[in-house]
């Protein structure tokens, strides 16, 4: 569960809309708005029925249009004035015209009729020489026609992102919700991609002004202006409402979008992916104009369909028009489409105008199905733009890549209507008048409270909520059954201060835990935090950065029997993270921390003699060093989402003797390396490795225990095959090696590409020392028993089964992923270290479950 809740707090914002979608009204709206034109159809050979691929769509006396895909379909939406009647045409058929109504949703199908002088032995061809010449001249004049590519520049960037509802008619047919918001109905829209009526429930507008530049690199977006409308407004959530969280640049090779990598139709390498054909030549502007269709070789890839515009001068993209292939292993996105346009400066330099991206999200990859669905709309205009000029000082002094302040919210209409570069239609406009009517509604609070404790655990009580419920209830081998209650402060109470404490009892060990935690926050962005904690609980000594929390449910159901080695452990501490900018945080704290001896902790001295508890001081220093890192940003909380970089974690801390109460003097440090490199089409190798060393004479939990799974869950951050307490090192280096083809090869398999799964493999390893003073293993012992030749004497014995690891640990696996789009499992097996030093058997194998919520 605590995975779950971290993969659903990175998309705690979208969550928060999806309450919205269901429970939404539209307050009555004033005067008249621009409007948008949307047509979608299809053209086909009126004497067969064979759809016309290539067929130019347009509204006459304009240069507005598309030409249909291969299976003949269009589409085409505008906000530009535009004639009623649109018109298609194709070599060897008659044009032919229809009507469309200006400012709404037209469905309109073109059945064109063969010439009866038809022209012979027309072929197009794809993947020709002069196509490939034609491409080969494109890429070599990206260095000059990639605004990325610039040493710098600096823009004005305008963005408006909205979420529908679409299918919405089954949810007002319950009872309840059409007594409550049955005349939303009146509000509907029509997507022009999908066809599909929608329901417009949030939309936000941002402002801001963009700087790039090559040495030093900057990528700064500082937001001036921002209005949310359809969930709580915050400051914070400006930061979705630029566009550095989706940056759309055909002439990178992959476009990534939910990090997915689409091969982009402008790759230098896009005749591995897709068939060109030269369809059209065209002035525009006085220029002429080539326009380019592509189609997709494969589908085990991510790739696109469309076309583009090529300026015949300077070989630069001037439009496209993209949409994403059916059939292809995507999660959750049952649309997409993608619209480019560029624009000329001067005589050879183009630049961004705008860009748009539509995208359907449904549980079901059918299009004919009437679950309900949510349609994403986002379009970024381009203005003022200054190439070549240095970024001014008061940009660079800024220390984070998107620069917002309290006061960013601006909800003046008047602001908006004069910064806007177009004006909203009707349906748009209405979404700002209906929020305080939606938050007036008690159904829709009751449903908002019920639905946000499911995906963050508690369950809002005004100044407070309570949870997470997922740990009410669980059970382990020290406690029995154990049950907890929990709550928290919430921003309603501060936004400064947010106080969290629980309290848990046993039935088998009969003992209350408890524990508390004040955070006080200095500044969010950077973030400047200083936090303070203290707990009392039973804690699994070497378990992995991702491994369940105490108290959590589903630990306790997929626990590996009497895998868990639980001790009661008092830990205190205060820490202050300092942000210094974007990619760089330190953090410092102190830290005090009792381990008792229990039923599954035993500490005994080489004399045999117990050891009732050991304790600690510690002081520390760690740091976190990334690039171009996305984060969401919370009150109190922010959740790293991942680079396309490698990650640095570092951290160090010192035990002091006799501060405390505390008995040892030590050193500990360790760094590791998280790092995701996409190989497309092969898929994402995912790395992590550590590397650490202490120094003094410690007893063995304070050694690095390493990293064993206690349950059946796969744990990315820990050894599948390794028992809890089986290893342990004071210098030490581990790797975890995970590679997922993403179905690359599955979906060459005719049968099994219908289930879209996905093939995973990988190899885990560690390789550690022990100095003889900290070898408490009976192995070492028992060679020493009797020496009078004064070798080093540890402070504690292992407990049975414990050892170094400096013959190198080795495990393996292989899984299948995105089974029902949810669930992984994963078969591991141990390739060494088979039975451990006292000749018992180990793990051999074992089968972990997941789940994985991936696009």
């Amino acid at each position: 569960m605590d995975k779950i809740r971290y993969f659903c707090n990175s998309f705690q914002i979208g969550m928060q809309k999806y309450f919205f979608y269901i429970l939404l009204l539209l307050a009555a709206c004033s005067s008249a708005f621009a409007q948008t034109t949307k047509v979608k159809g299809s053209v086909v050979d009126a004497t067969t029925g064979e759809p016309v691929p290539f067929a130019n769509i347009y509204f006459p006396g304009t240069t507005i249009g598309v030409t249909t895909d291969f299976d003949g379909f269009y589409t085409l939406e505008t906000r530009q004035s535009v004639p009623a009647t649109i018109k298609a045409e194709m070599m060897g058929y008659e044009p032919q015209e229809g009507k469309v109504a200006p400012g709404s949703f037209t469905q309109l199908d073109f059945k064109l009729k063969p010439l009866s002088i038809m022209l012979q032995g027309i072929t197009v061809k794809a993947d020709d020489k002069k196509i490939r010449a034609f491409m080969k001249r494109v890429n070599e004049r990206k260095p000059y026609n990639d605004p990325e590519a610039k040493e710098s520049y600096r823009c004005k960037v305008y963005s408006k992102m909205e979420l529908d509802i679409a299918n919405v008619d089954p949810l007002l047919k319950i009872k309840m919700l059409k007594k409550n918001f049955g005349f939303v109905e009146d509000y509907m829209d029509t997507s022009a991609i999908s066809g599909i009526p929608y329901l417009p429930v949030m939309i936000t507008e941002s402002n801001a002004r963009y700087y790039m530049q090559k040495e030093p690199p900057l990528s700064r977006e500082v937001i001036d202006a921002s209005r949310i409308s359809g969930i709580k407004e915050d400051y914070s959530l400006a930061q979705f409402t630029g566009h550095l969280h989706a940056n759309i640049n055909l002439y990178d090779n992959f476009i990534d979008i939910f990090y997915i990598k689409f091969a982009s139709p402008l790759n230098e390498h896009g005749f591995m992916y897709y068939d060109y054909y030269l369809v059209d030549s065209l002035k525009m502007d006085g220029r002429k104009t080539y326009k380019l269709r592509f189609h997709p070789k494969m589908k085990s890839a991510p790739v696109l369909d469309g076309e583009f515009s090529i300026d015949s001068t300077t070989m630069a993209l001037r439009d496209a028009h993209l949409k994403m292939v059916k059939g292809l292993n995507v999660n959750w996105v049952r649309d997409m489409a993608i619209d480019v346009e560029n624009t000329m400066l001067d005589d050879s330099t183009w630049f961004k105008k705008r860009d748009r991206l539509y995208v359907d999200f449904s549980v079901t990859m059918n299009d004919s199905s009437k679950i309900v669905s949510f349609l994403g709309h986002r379009e970024v205009n381009y203005s003022d733009v200054v190439i070549g000029e240095p970024t001014p000082p008061e940009i660079l002094k800024y220390n984070t890549n998107v620069v917002i302040d309290e006061d960013v919210l601006q909800n003046d209409p008047a602001y908006w209507e004069k910064e806007r570069p177009y004006a909203l239609t009707r349906k748009e406009q209405n979404i700002y008048n209906m929020v305080d009517s939606i938050q007036n509604v008690p159904l829709y609070n009751t449903l908002f409270n019920i639905v946000s404790a499911f995906v963050d655990g508690y369950y809002e009580l005004g100044k407070i909520e309570i949870g997470p419920y997922y740990k009410l209830f669980s059970f382990n081998n020290l406690e029995g059954a154990r049950f907890q209650f929990g709550a928290r402060t919430t921003s309603e109470f501060s936004k400064k201060v947010r106080l969290t404490g629980y309290a848990a009892y046993g039935t088998r060990d009969e003992a209350f835990k408890g524990g508390g935690t004040v955070e006080y926050m200095l500044g969010k962005q950077p973030t400047r935090k200083i936090t303070a904690t203290y707990r009392r609980d039973a804690l699994q000594l070497g378990a992995g950065e991702d491994a369940f929390t105490e108290g959590n449910i589903l630990g306790s159901i997929l626990s590996k029997g009497d895998s868990q080695r639980l001790g009661m452990v008092n830990r205190g501490g205060v820490s202050y993270e300092h942000e210094w900018r974007d990619g760089v945080t330190t953090t410092f704290g102190t830290e005090y921390n009792r381990i008792a001896q229990g039923e599954y902790v035993q500490m005994f001295t080489p004399d045999s003699c117990a050891v009732g508890a050991i304790r600690t001081a510690t002081i520390g220093i760690g740091a976190r060093l990334s690039w171009n890192e996305m984060v969401n940003r919370y009150d109190f909380d922010k959740y790293y989402l991942g680079s396309d970089y490698p990650i640095i974690i570092m951290d160090f801390k010192a035990g002091f003797k006799g501060v405390l109460g505390s008995d040892y003097e030590y050193y500990r440090g360790e760094i590791g390396v998280n790092y995701d490199l996409a190989l497309p089409p092969l898929g994402t190798s995912y790395f992590r490795v550590r590397a650490g060393k202490i120094w003094g004479k410690v007893p063995y939990p304070l050694l690095k225990l390493h990293e064993g799974n206690g349950t059946y869950f796969n744990s990315p951050g820990a050894f599948a095959c390794m028992d809890f307490y089986e290893f342990a090192s004071d210098t030490w280096v581990q790797w975890f090696y995970e590679h997922n083809f993403k179905g690359f090869f599955l979906g060459k398999i005719p049968l099994l590409k219908k289930l879209k799964w996905r093939e995973v493999v990988s190899f885990r390893g560690v390789v550690g020392t022990l100095q003889d003073k900290n070898n408490g293993s009976a192995e070492y012992i028992s060679a020493h028993t009797g020496d009078t030749g004064g070798a080093p004497v540890p402070y504690l014995l292992f407990p049975a089964g414990m050892s170094g690891v400096h013959k190198p640990y080795f495990e393996a696996g292989v899984g299948i992923t995105n089974i029902f789009r949810v669930f992984r499992v994963d078969s591991y097996w141990r390739l060494n270290h088979k039975h451990n030093y006292l000749g018992e058997e180990t793990t051999k194998w074992v089968i972990n479950f997941g789940i994985e919520l991936k696009f």
